[in-house]
């Protein structure tokens, strides 16, 4: 049985831009015409062709033998040709790694050439977790697509809808929107490295950005709508494509939820596969190792995170962070995560990833006035300079 030599590494966020093309994280989506055949090494650059594997001596993934987990990312670049004709495709590629994990060949196997030779170019420098088959590291081969897909840029994990940003002042004459504020906590699992990137202005590192948010209100209130008590699931990637609403909610709160939403990106259209009422339980409770929050909707999610606590039982480990309800998250241990909902259709399995938590009080005017770090996101994987002057805010101010 293969087995992991050494930890999991982070990849380096920083100075990337918008990733133009979604990797399908598990492998591919759909299998070759015909097996693929030898590499030619004459054709590769040097330094690749020197850490090539003997044939002999590559594994091909499968049976006892498991796709190793990615440990660095790099994004394709979508290519100006392809960008040009409005092409989007499927590429396959044939991955050659060696016994430390680093792709030491990227051949493709179907997809159009310019697109094809971008996703190969970008695999090239992604990094695996070294594989052990009876205790040696092992040279594996096996198949990745790429997906390019055409979108303007932004929009990905922790985003806002385009047109999110600070409203214009027109839009803050009238009331647009009736005065809303609430409290209360929410959890997030997706499949992204710890720390995630999305959180800090980066793009995903395991794209796409199956986010899905679990969201109680201790309290809260949608101009005179009451929402103490309400709970509510948010299904990623981009914006919120599906909202589960706890089924004790009335039409009325539902509405006023909806509503809130709307008003975090005024004129922005929400686009959601699905909105329904359905069993849904939001839980909290001590465990040896911290707080132990669980989401669970029947037959469609699962999903749990244990918080670290301090000696007096309040959650540590506060950093600033991108979220639509706070500017600080605090990191969890991710335990189940898993999701199936046929209707819409959607399906993952992230157990073990990524999680954070957040406690939160909000109001509309922080929104209005771009109080909130993510407001300002770009995705350039830094702080940007209005994400810095928040700063003084996102974290508790400590007395002297």
């Amino acid at each position: 049985m293969p087995g992991r030599s050494r930890p999991r590494r982070l990849p380096d966020y920083a100075a990337r831009g918008v990733c133009a093309a979604l990797l399908l994280a598990g492998g591919c989506a759909e299998r070759p015409e015909e097996e693929p055949g030898s590499a030619d090494a004459e054709h590769l650059p040097e330094a690749a062709a020197e850490s090539l594997p003997a044939a002999s001596a590559v594994l091909p993934v499968g049976g006892d033998i498991r796709r190793p987990e990615r440990t660095r990312f790099e994004p394709p670049m979508y290519p100006e040709s392809a960008r040009q004709r409005g092409e989007e495709a499927l590429v396959i590629l044939e991955l050659t790694l060696d016994r430390e994990g680093a792709v030491a060949e990227a051949r493709p196997l179907r997809g159009p050439d310019d697109l094809a030779e971008a996703a190969a170019a970008a695999a090239r420098q992604w990094v695996y977790e070294p594989t052990l088959v009876d205790g040696a590291p092992t040279a594996l081969r096996f198949a990745e697509t790429v997906r390019f897909v055409l979108r303007s840029s932004g929009g990905q994990g922790m985003r806002l809808p385009e047109g999110a940003g600070v409203p214009p002042p027109e839009a803050l004459r009238g009331p647009r929107f009736p005065n809303w504020q609430i409290a209360g906590h929410a959890f997030t699992a997706c499949p992204c490295d710890t720390p995630c990137p999305c959180r800090s202005n980066g793009p995903p590192s395991h794209p796409p950005c199956h986010a899905t948010t679990a969201t109680r209100l201790t309290n809260g209130r949608y101009g005179g709508v009451d929402l103490a008590g309400a709970q509510f699931v948010t299904l990623g990637p981009e914006t919120w494509v599906a909202l589960y609403l706890d089924e004790a909610l009335d039409e009325t709160q539902r509405d006023a939820i909806l509503g809130i939403f709307r008003s975090l990106a005024p004129g922005a259209p929400q686009r959601y596969r699905a909105v329904r009422r359905t069993p849904l339980t939001i839980t909290s409770s001590r465990v040896a190792a911290g707080l132990l929050r669980r989401a669970v909707i029947p037959g469609i999610l699962e999903m749990e995170t244990v918080l670290p606590l301090g000696p007096d039982g309040v959650l540590t480990g506060w950093l600033p962070g991108m979220d639509v309800w706070s500017n600080r998250i605090t990191y969890g241990r991710t335990g189940a995560y898993r999701f199936r909902d046929p209707s819409i259709p959607a399906a993952w399995d992230h157990t073990g990833r990524q999680s954070n938590a957040k406690e939160f009080t909000l109001n509309l005017d922080m929104y209005r006035r771009g109080r909130m770090l993510i407001q300002h996101a770009d995705g350039s994987g830094d702080w940007t300079t209005a994400q810095q002057a928040l700063f003084s805010c996102a974290l508790p101010r400590r007395e002297p």
